[in-house]
């Protein structure tokens, strides 16, 4: 590959680099351009890769009829302090989005009325899931609804649960997809009743997908009867139930603290947050706090660089379990993009890496012309 350092050396230091940088290092040669694109180095990549966390914002710009949405990218130690210095807000490509979940710094994104697409915002690239199951009898429910990566095949999978009509009555259908062979094929649903459920969004730990289940004895939804959590294996493509250490209190959310799964469990004016022991399968709590400390919140994620909890109530916000310290993340200020007009609002946060992930797969994002690098950090009140 080079004659001045052998192949080994160039993948370890490679290996390292942003996905940006690796783009441009593809066209030196031949033989770097396929090391680079090699199933096993971008997998490689991906596991060296820092986390990150993508934020979207709603901005406005002179002259338009509506607001357009962008995004950034954050070290985690960033969001603290100047969290957009040499950060560049880039146009987000999609609407009417809701994303699914992340893997190896791959988002699955389902759009209304569009279907599903694969999207790396790294390297912007997106591929569209063709043919979804069942769409005449979709309506909109979805449980669950799952994005992962199955490390045997080497391959992303979706895992989509469907209510159908039969002439039995609303029955469940399990799909699952496989991006290699761009097709669906059905497999077993999960055996505890979901046909009136709600899940919380998904948690990627240790590569099995877990949702917060919460099961309904009608259709108002205002009789939450026996939450737990459910999990699918990618591989396996088998579902499983753990039990909430507490099932009386109210569960939203199943996230990742301190490198186990956890959820953040409430009730009257308390908040704790559990942490599942991988060996004992045991639970334990690692914080208490205050019911209204979370009050509002949708996600909560734990920032690797400190103990830190990101979490966004009312705005995204920094908050320390341990010292009960809380500050709120900037907003993207309006004086660093040109034709900006009027404030700027923070919609969602969401943890994620840089990877080549669907790298020479699917199409390039239109991205937009509204690419604009920042020299500094502005406050915004």
């Amino acid at each position: 590959m080079s004659y001045d350092l052998c192949e080994e050396l160039i993948v370890e230091i490679f290996s390292r680099l942003p996905s940006k940088s690796l783009l441009r290092f593809r066209s030196v040669s031949k033989s770097l351009c396929a090391c680079i694109g090699s199933l096993d180095f971008i997998r490689l990549h991906a596991l060296r890769s820092p986390n990150k966390v993508m934020i979207i914002h709603q901005v406005y710009f002179q002259g338009a009829t509506r607001a357009t949405d962008m995004y950034t990218l954050h070290s985690a130690g960033q969001l603290s302090n100047d969290p957009y210095v040499g950060v560049t807000a880039v146009e987000y490509p999609f609407t009417s989005f809701r994303i699914v979940g992340s893997c190896n710094g791959v988002l699955c994104l389902h759009e209304y009325g569009k279907g599903i697409i694969l999207w790396n915002p790294s390297i912007r690239r997106k591929v569209t899931v063709h043919d979804r199951p069942l769409l005449s009898d979709w309506g909109g429910q979805l449980h669950p609804f799952g994005f992962a990566f199955d490390p045997i095949i080497k391959d992303y999978k979706i895992v989509m649960t469907t209510k159908c009509n039969t002439k039995k009555g609303l029955v469940l259908r399990t799909f699952v997809y496989r991006m290699k062979k761009d097709a669906w094929h059905e497999i077993a649903s999960p055996t505890r009743d979901l046909l009136s459920c709600r899940e919380s969004c998904q948690c990627l730990f240790n590569g099995t997908l877990h949702w917060v289940i919460k099961r309904f004895l009608t259709d108002s939804h205002d009789d939450c009867h026996s939450p737990y959590i459910l999990a699918f294996n990618p591989s396996s493509e088998i579902f499983s139930t753990i039990e909430l250490p507490e099932p009386s209190w109210e569960t939203k959310e199943v996230t990742i603290i301190n490198g186990s799964l956890a959820v953040i469990s409430s009730k009257h004016d308390d908040s704790w947050i559990w942490v599942r022991n991988n060996t004992t399968a045991s639970w334990s709590v690692a914080f208490k706090l205050k019911a209204h400390e979370f009050e509002g919140t949708h996600r909560v994620f734990q920032l690797t660089a400190n103990s830190d909890l990101l979490f966004n109530p009312c705005g995204i916000i920094v908050y320390n379990p341990e010292t009960r310290e809380r500050s709120s993340v900037v907003r993207l200020s309006a004086s660093s993009l040109v034709g900006v007009t009027g404030s700027t609002h923070s919609l969602l946060i969401k943890p994620c890496i840089e990877s080549l992930g669907l790298l020479d797969m699917g199409t390039s994002c239109d991205q937009g012309k509204r690419n604009r690098k920042r020299s500094r950090a502005y406050w915004l009140l």
